[in-house]
């Protein structure tokens, strides 16, 4: 499994550039941007200021979605958040082309708090209790009976070639 840990990384980003790819056509084809033939600057920010909108609301989707993969599907998990966060840096940027400064402060502000309490979800929260039993219900000696198994393990695994 340690081996093919680059081409998990490479996977996981690229799956998170397929999805901000996906959201962003689909953004665009369902809700297209305005024409320039009738070129309007209130227009164009109003288009900006709800595209950003749309592209939070589905980077936050985007982002619960990889919270409830199970923890077996790591790699798609970690691309599928990888794809939030890009949608959500794409939401920001769009956002914040636009003119109108409360709304792009509010849109901001969300996507920060989104941002952080998946960030918390994902990262603190999972692993938090995992230490905690580790450090409260295991002998001490634990740690060096593992290495041992560990390595034999390592031995059996160079023994039947994989």
């Amino acid at each position: 499994m340690k081996g093919n840990g680059a081409l998990q990384i490479i996977f996981a980003f690229f799956l998170g550039l397929v999805v901000v790819g996906f959201v962003g056509i689909g953004v665009n084809t369902f809700y297209p941007e305005p024409s320039y033939q009738n070129y309007d600057d209130n227009v164009f920010n109003r288009w900006r200021l709800i595209t950003g909108i749309i592209l939070l609301v589905l980077a936050t989707a985007i982002l619960a979605i990889s919270l409830a993969l199970p923890p077996t599907q790591i790699v798609i998990s970690n691309g599928v958040l990888l794809g939030g966060v890009f949608t959500m840096v794409y939401a920001v940027g769009m956002t914040v082309s636009a003119e109108q400064s409360i709304w792009r402060f509010l849109v901001v502000a969300i996507a920060l708090v989104v941002t952080i309490g998946i960030g918390y979800l994902k990262f603190v929260r999972r692993s938090a209790p995992a230490a905690a039993t580790v450090a409260t219900d295991l002998p001490p000696d634990v740690a060096a009976r593992l290495d041992h198994l560990e390595h034999r393990f390592e031995a059996l695994r160079r023994a039947l070639g994989d």
